[in-house]
């Protein structure tokens, strides 16, 4: 089936500020680049959702009729009509990402989005050319991590099933968290290796582990040398609960960077590195306000310690000079296979951190995991326009992952996951996506036969999520 727009729209404002010729088959050659990027469109045509539609269709096909969707919606906006206001190209950019999020192509969505967001905001001058990275993760970090797991033989999850199996489940747990140590310590020596840093910060997507990883690299830079640390929450700087609109299910935007109250930020930062004071905000999660204040210092020995979900944020430390500071990214850098990994299809990297985060907050947060499946947009949302973007720009990378995340994840949240026939009409396509494909990841992955607890050390970065972590976490109070 062919799709024919009756197009009105005469020019745009392009990457440049310019108003050039709108040109139709530009927007298909980006969404085809897209799609390619990821393997096709394949992965994400879905009996139920969009195989009646797309299943035969080629790539290109698919392309030419999502962009016609596109230019149909720029047509129903009466103002993009006339040459003085043409759209401009972050609208249509936009529009983009709706309609493949809309048709149930989320997986092209999200390399588009990635793509758009990194160019945008080179464009800006915000990341220079030389950190724009092509590709939305860490592809050094990806490639280590992915020759140690085919070296373990856990690379797929069959293969880390018959891990288990054999009853190596413990002997897996023991050598991936000393890999994980190993990168600690050697993120360690790197940072000892510039004395003039006075700004550290551990950033990476949600549920990746910093918390604990924050903690960790600390003690492993005290018992190296002599630094003491002043913490930074970030936290602290959301703005209220009022100044977060609810959408029509209830739910709030937290997870981009215009959360925090990034220019009070900033200038926080900036005087405690002169010696100034902060009146550093206090944030109760419980209320969604600020509660007072806490006077702050830096010493001229101390380094200030920033964890913070959009740490490598360009805006939060614009103007302070480079070598003050030292940046961590911590990703969950395990590529694993579905199955056996004939079918090539590999788990996406953000489906363990939303296990993780339904696991915490189900846990300990008493927020039911259908609600972080249905918020888990937002977190996507915000990781591929404020953070993955700007991956490039940190000094060391450490994989927050673990080979053993699954089964371990399965054993605790068990049939509490929120499994597709369990969800209502009314629930979000990305939620019910989601819940379909980690589902399948789940009903793959093999069940414990009895509790891993005693296996995996109390001081695993898994057990903020799991429960049972031993150390005394400061900067969590």
């Amino acid at each position: 089936m062919k799709l024919r727009t009756n197009n009105r729209i005469l020019l745009i404002d392009d990457k440049h500020g310019n108003r050039v010729p709108f040109k139709s088959e530009k927007i298909t050659r980006a969404i085809l680049k897209a799609a390619q990027t990821v393997g096709g469109f394949q992965w994400d045509i879905l009996e139920g959702v969009n195989a009646a539609d797309f299943g035969n269709r080629s790539d290109a096909d698919i392309a030419e009729f999502l962009a016609h969707i596109v230019m149909a919606s720029l047509n129903s906006q009466p103002m993009f009509l006339t040459p003085s206001l043409p759209p401009p190209l972050e609208e249509i950019q936009r529009i983009v990402i709706e309609t493949l999020r809309f048709f149930g192509f989320r997986h092209v969505a999200d390399e588009y989005q990635y793509w758009s967001s990194a160019r945008r905001w080179v464009r800006k001058g915000v990341l220079s050319q030389k950190d724009f990275a092509e590709h939305p993760y860490p592809q050094e970090l990806i490639a280590a991590t992915s020759q140690w797991n085919r070296a373990q033989g856990v690379d797929t999850i069959q293969g880390i099933n018959e891990t288990v199996k054999r009853g190596k489940l413990g002997e897996l747990i023991e050598a991936v968290v000393a890999r994980y140590e190993e990168q600690l310590a050697a993120t360690a020596r790197q940072f000892l290796a510039r004395p003039e840093c006075r700004v550290l910060i551990v950033s990476g997507p949600s549920s990746c582990g910093k918390t604990t990883t924050t903690h960790k690299l600390t003690a492993a830079i005290r018992a190296q040398a002599d630094r003491e640390f002043v913490i930074f929450a970030a936290d602290n700087y959301f703005y209220g609960v009022d100044l977060h609109p609810a959408d029509m299910y209830g739910d709030r935007d937290y997870e981009r960077a215009r959360a925090y109250e990034i220019p009070l930020m900033r200038q926080h930062i900036a005087g405690l590195l002169e010696g100034k004071p902060a009146s550093m905000p206090l944030y109760d999660m419980k209320t969604g306000k600020r509660r007072g204040t806490q006077e702050l210092r830096l010493e001229k020995n101390q380094v200030l310690l920033i964890d913070c979900l959009h740490g490598l944020f360009p805006y939060l430390t614009d103007g302070i000079p480079d070598e003050l500071k030292f940046k961590v990214f911590l990703f969950n850098a395990n590529k694993i296979a579905e199955g056996d990994g004939s079918s090539g299809r590999g788990i996406p990297f953000t489906t363990v951190n939303m296990l993780r985060r339904m696991l915490r907050d189900w846990k300990h947060r008493s927020k039911d995991p259908r609600g972080t499946l249905e918020h888990w947009h937002y977190v996507r949302d915000g990781e591929l326009s404020d953070m993955l973007p700007f991956h490039k720009t940190a000094h060391a990378f450490v994989n927050g992952g673990l080979a053993f995340d699954f089964p371990v994840l399965k054993h605790y949240l068990g049939e509490h996951f929120p499994s597709p026939d369990t969800l209502d009409p009314n629930t979000p396509l990305d939620a019910w996506l989601r819940s379909v494909e980690t589902h399948g990841v789940l009903a793959s992955t093999v069940t414990l036969e009895r509790s891993p607890e005693a296996l995996i050390p109390p001081d695993c970065h898994i057990r903020e999520f799991i429960g049972g972590l031993a150390l005394a976490i400061e900067h969590q109070g």
